[in-house]
């Protein structure tokens, strides 16, 4: 699976400006639902040009079952969502396959990466 078969949303800020969402994965803790996306720079004809950073969201079920999303509000609950989504890139190796990881160092705090093709041997 590619992330361009992801399914993608739209969100648009305060600005009027429209921001396009991968969802990478799902996630539930203490009863309430996550999505964990990563934003998408999309040309003219709707074809994804970039990748960017990578967001979590609270999502909200209207009255109608319409789903909503807001942003995470308490530092304790980012961290809740942080740990749960790296747990999950654990266990899912297609999926961490799909992050570039050296645009999203951030997601990687104090684990080291090996990489041998990079380090040079002193002879």
């Amino acid at each position: 699976m590619q992330k361009e078969d992801f399914e993608v949303f739209v969100l648009t800020d305060e600005n009027n400006v429209d921001h396009h969402f991968v969802l990478l994965a799902e996630i539930e803790d203490s009863g309430k639902k996550y999505w964990v996306c990563e934003e998408i720079m999309v040309d003219e004809r709707g074809e994804i040009t970039d990748f960017g950073e990578i967001y979590p969201f609270r999502v909200k079920e209207g009255e109608n079952g319409d789903l909503f999303v807001d942003s995470i509000e308490t530092e304790e609950e980012f961290e809740r969502v942080s740990t749960a989504w790296n747990e999950l890139l654990e266990k899912d190796g297609t999926l961490r396959n799909m992050i570039d990881f050296e645009e999203h160092s951030h997601e990687h705090d104090g684990e080291e990466q090996d990489h041998e093709d990079d380090q040079e041997e002193d002879n």
